[in-house]
């Protein structure tokens, strides 16, 4: 039986939070409740996570801050945890952008979206390979269990339920992306970087299709211009686990879309 003394700092720690949560929950079930026509936003899948911030108050024992530090919520493993699931949602949002289709050929199927897919996650892993290796490793790894949860998901939607097909088709995948992201490192190292990437890209983003040489050129100088922000990024800036404070580039319909940016083969091998 738990004592008396524990029953006594429970209720009390209890009654101390449970106005607070009341006071931050109170507005979110007005509009969560509301009819579908009064909400104010789309029930669509969100572009980015929506997760409670921590606000900084000066008094460190306030109930608020007392349950962000009893639930774990400001532990740099939760921080980390949310972080990856965020670089994940960027890396689907933005493999479906549709300039893709539109200004670079890339097929509107499930293959090549999940191919433009595992090349943002790919370019997510190289910025984290500048970050600390515990943490960056850890992140990565969260990063791709969330990408493989989103590729069976993404193949119950293609019609595949079958548990046996969905495993034989995911070893498939993941057999092919590691392939995919070896050829894309290769040419990090490779004197000639843009064309060993180009090759990579006709290969695993076109299946190589005749007539696709100029779209894999175009997407080239796309993932050289996205892999120089990215580690331009500074640290405080990429590893936030706070949505909404970077963003991928959108793909440009412009045809200085191929364009090329000095200094991707030194920075990216920086943290290799």
């Amino acid at each position: 039986r738990m004592s008396p003394s524990l029953l006594h700092v429970g209720r009390r720690l209890s009654g101390l939070l449970r106005p607070a949560l009341a006071s931050r929950l109170a507005p979110a079930s007005s509009v969560l409740f509301k009819a579908p026509a009064q909400r104010s936003f789309s029930t669509t899948t969100p572009s980015d996570v929506t997760l409670p911030a921590a606000e900084p108050t000066a008094n460190p024992y306030s109930p608020w801050n007392l349950f962000l530090r009893v639930s774990g919520f400001n532990s740099q493993e939760s921080k980390d945890d949310r972080l990856a699931m965020i670089i994940h949602m960027k890396c689907n949002k933005q493999a479906r952008q549709p300039e893709f289709c539109a200004a670079y050929g890339v097929a509107p199927t499930y293959h090549a979206t999940f191919q433009l897919a595992g090349l943002h996650v790919w370019m997510s892993h190289v910025r984290l390979r500048l970050e600390d290796p515990q943490r960056g490793n850890h992140v990565a790894s969260e990063l791709f269990e969330h990408w493989w949860h989103q590729t069976m998901v993404d193949m119950k939607e293609e019609g595949v339920h079958d548990f046996l097909q969905i495993s034989s088709h995911l070893k498939e995948l993941q057999n092919g992306f590691r392939g995919s992201a070896k050829a894309y490192d290769d040419a990090l190292k490779d004197d000639d970087t843009i064309g060993v990437l180009r090759a990579a890209l006709f290969r695993n983003v076109y299946f190589s299709e005749e007539g696709k040489q100029a779209e894999a050129v175009k997407l080239s100088g796309y993932v050289e211009q996205q892999l120089v922000q990215l580690m331009s990024m500074k640290s405080e800036l990429f590893m936030s686990p706070e949505p909404g404070v970077w963003a991928f580039a959108r793909p440009a319909l412009s045809s200085d879309a191929g364009a090329a940016q000095p200094g991707l083969k030194g920075k990216a091998n920086a943290g290799a």
